[in-house]
């Protein structure tokens, strides 16, 4: 009976420990189940933007964003209601109490009341028109930080297709080491090759098999990145989509691209709406230092519960004129010209800004002509290297040629292969990356309510 109830015991701590490690494993593999296998670009970057827990609280964000805008409305141009109601009863070192009527004798009274500031100088309706541009300013940094969230996402399915292609490459490379070492071994033996090409045969084996084991780490790292971001078992395996587009069609002119990048660019318009704010501020400003005008409407009512009495109310209106002139208007004046110093600086940055812009445009454009004339070279020179590849394995064969020409006939082989791969995926993100310089938008993305 003991034994018995030592078994069961047993099993169910081995029940237990093996729960504890499928959710240790949980954790750190992710938690959602791996169901899809192949991944567009488009369904990677939905998911990607999806389950990105920065872009969600970059949502919240503009949500908060979005009530202070309309809290600035509520200020600005809606009356205040104030409700009150309280109780009290003093007492004395000496007082004692006879009874719990003295509980009950307490004063208290209930209050309720309202204010409408109708005018005050203008400041009220510039405070709004300020606030409104800074919720403008949200939505636009909040565009502008969705398409970086796809930039990223693209240059992670890109990174994982072109790992996968490296990998391709190198397994094809270390077959045909392989085979060559095969077939150098048995010419070997049968006195067709001499001992030094046969120890070169090996050596470019046992590179390849390095190189292959480099190409697997990447592919790894990769896949890893891949999945991490949307949530998947590390290592499970994705299937993606490699028809990436060769187009190299002409670009605008570079006066059209700065034209385009000036007026749609996300911090081109942020820059626009902060300039805006800053003369909004610098009138505020302006207004603080010179008399203010107010006029407001009122009314309250309120009653002492303690006593039978009626509700006492009053309204009206009141209107007057304050002017605030601080220590002889000295430091008031001082105010007024930082407030339009700090002015002229925003005008400066502006200035400043559209130089960075041009910078920033020619630099993505000059990046994107860049792999686009490298791509038809690249093209043409993985073509070269495939035919003296071909033609050196002929003549190796034959004994026209050398272990060694057939090694950097290889190695140029390999080399073209991996740079136009790498530039044909470096085109796309440069092409993605020029578009965004330019302020285009790259994915239609809308936050659920």
């Amino acid at each position: 009976m003991h034994k018995m109830l030592v078994n069961v015991l047993c099993l169910f701590a081995a029940m237990s420990a093996s729960g504890l490690s499928f959710s240790a494993q949980t954790a750190l593999t992710g938690t959602t189940p791996a169901k899809e296998e192949s991944f567009t670009l488009e369904q990677y970057i939905a998911k990607y933007l999806a389950g990105s827990p920065r872009l969600q609280a970059e949502t919240n964000s503009l949500k908060i964003a979005r009530n202070t805008y309309k809290n600035a409305f509520t200020s600005a141009f809606l009356p205040s209601f104030y409700l009150s109601a309280n109780a009290s009863e003093n007492y004395g070192r000496n007082y004692h109490y006879s009874s719990w009527e003295d509980f009950e004798h307490g004063d208290s009274y209930g209050q309720a009341q309202a204010s409408w500031n109708l005018f005050n100088s203008g400041k009220d309706t510039l405070n709004y028109k300020s606030a409104s541009l800074e919720w403008q300013i949200a939505k636009i940094n909040y565009d502008s930080t969705v398409q970086q969230h796809v930039l990223d996402a693209v240059q992670t399915y890109y990174d994982l297709l072109l790992s996968q292609k490296l990998l391709a490459v190198y397994e094809d490379d270390l077959a045909v080491a392989q085979k060559q070492y095969e077939q150098d071994s048995t010419l070997y033996e049968n006195g067709l090759k001499t001992r030094s090409d046969l120890l070169s045969s090996e050596t470019n084996w046992r590179s390849s098999q390095l190189s292959l084991f480099s190409a697997q780490n990447d592919y790894a790292n990769a896949l890893k990145n891949f999945n991490i971001a949307i949530n998947r078992p590390v290592e499970a395996p994705a299937v993606l989509d490699d028809e990436i587009s060769q187009d190299v069609s002409a670009l605008p002119t570079l006066d059209q691209d700065l034209t385009t990048a000036l007026a749609n660019r996300y911090d081109a318009r942020v820059q626009r709406l902060t300039l805006k704010q800053q003369d909004i501020t610098k009138t505020l400003g302006n207004l603080d230092a010179l008399p203010s005008v107010f006029v407001d409407l009122f009314a309250n009512t309120g009653r002492s519960f303690s006593y039978h009495e009626l509700w006492d109310y009053n309204y009206g209106i009141s209107a007057g004129i304050s002017f605030d002139i601080g220590f002889l208007y000295f430091n008031k004046y001082r105010n007024r010209q930082n407030t339009q110093i700090a002015n002229q600086n925003a005008h400066l940055e502006y200035e400043q800004f559209l130089r960075t812009l041009r910078d920033n445009v020619v630099e993505s454009r000059n990046t994107l002509l860049l792999k686009m004339r490298s791509l038809d070279i690249s093209r043409l020179r993985l073509q070269t290297a495939t035919q003296k590849f071909d033609a050196t394995q002929l003549k190796y064969k034959n004994g026209l040629m050398g272990a060694t020409d057939l090694t950097v006939a290889r190695q140029e082989l390999i080399s073209a292969q991996v740079n136009y791969a790498t530039l044909l995926s470096e085109l796309t993100l440069s092409r993605l990356r020029y578009r965004y310089a330019l302020g285009e938008k790259l994915y239609d993305y809308q936050p659920e309510e």
